[in-house]
């Protein structure tokens, strides 16, 4: 259990990540009943975090409600979630962010998500999940990129065409 002291700290520490952070995460990863994360799932899911400038914490509800309360975030219901509850914050890109805790929430299915803060809103489990199975921003550069290409790739194809023609009936 932990003192007082260390509970002061730690809501000091989530006070101020979670307004710099790009999106935070809310998950459960233990529920009564079921058995949780183990301890090397735990830290597989942390080091996987570390290089993308982001930081799983495990903490108290009723810190998280006076962290949130504090930041003034509207709409979530912290008590709501059942089980444990983690949070993912995000220093970095938001969507590599949420692509990586979905990847790792495939392959750990106990790892379940109750929603997430992302541009001061919060947005529903439902919503995290859309966003973090869109392709990443290299995939729909390069997808915009062959839709500007193809439409002169196929001028190119048609005017060497009619150029061929040409030159054939004149021999």
């Amino acid at each position: 259990m932990k003192s007082k002291q260390q509970k002061i700290q730690e809501l000091t520490g989530l006070k101020a990540k979670m307004p710099k952070a790009s999106i935070t995460i809310f998950t459960t990863f233990s529920r009564a009943g079921e058995k949780g994360l183990s301890v090397a799932q735990m830290q597989e899911l942390k080091r996987a975090l570390r290089g993308i400038e982001s930081e799983y914490l495990v903490t108290k509800k009723t810190l998280i409600d006076k962290a949130l309360k504090a930041g003034k975030y509207d709409g979530v219901d912290i008590y709501g979630v059942s089980g444990s509850v983690g949070l993912v914050v995000g220093q970095g890109d938001a969507y590599s962010v949420s692509k990586k805790v979905y990847e790792f929430a495939k392959k750990n299915p106990v790892l379940q998500f109750f929603g997430a803060i992302f541009e001061g809103k919060f947005v529903d489990g439902i919503k995290f999940k859309e966003m973090a199975m869109m392709p990443s921003r290299e995939m729909l550069l390069g997808r915009l990129l062959g839709m500007m290409k193809y439409p002169l790739t196929a001028m190119a194809i048609v005017l060497r065409q009619i150029s061929e023609k040409q030159s054939s009936s004149i021999q």
